[in-house]
């Protein structure tokens, strides 16, 4: 199955190796929206709930997968989910990717502390952007936060 134009590139912006194995990458791009997709719902179900805890436990989360070659939700497809579906493991997360997590990591802890505060406005305001983020990565691989990466480091 070969990937269409923008997913390829969107891919390529994260950081994924599409020339180099683009088949690989064209069987798991369905696969690679499984993180972002739980990431997202976590996120809305925190801000719907506007729940410090819940946007801070995502905070703690998302930060250990920009630390780490696997977010822990790329633990659970790996280990997990992929034995049901029958795919091939996911790859280790590369630095576009990991930025974007780290971001997300920070934007869902301020999140929280706005809610924490009584900033409930400015909390539902920074949830559901950072959830339409999410949303956005989900269901057409395009990311901001590897976006931002390749501003910032112009690669």
């Amino acid at each position: 199955m070969a990937l269409a134009h923008n997913t390829r590139k969107w891919l390529l912006m994260q950081g994924f190796a599409c020339d180099a194995d683009s088949a690989a990458v064209a069987d798991l791009q369905p696969w690679l929206r499984v993180t972002p997709g739980l990431s997202t719902l976590w996120i809305l179900v925190g801000t719907a709930l506007q729940s410090p805890a819940a946007l801070w436990a995502f905070s703690l989360i998302a930060a250990l997968g920009a630390l780490s070659p696997y977010h822990l939700f790329d633990v659970v497809f790996n280990q997990v989910i992929r034995r049901v579906v029958e795919a091939t493991p996911l790859p280790p997360n590369p630095a576009p990717r990991k930025f974007a997590m780290g971001a997300a990591a920070l934007w869902s802890a301020i999140a929280g502390a706005l809610f924490a505060a009584d900033h409930a406005l400015a909390g539902l305001l920074a949830g559901l952007s950072l959830g339409m983020a999410g949303l956005t990565v989900t269901l057409s691989h395009f990311c901001l936060g590897s976006w931002i990466f390749r501003r910032l480091t112009r690669t």
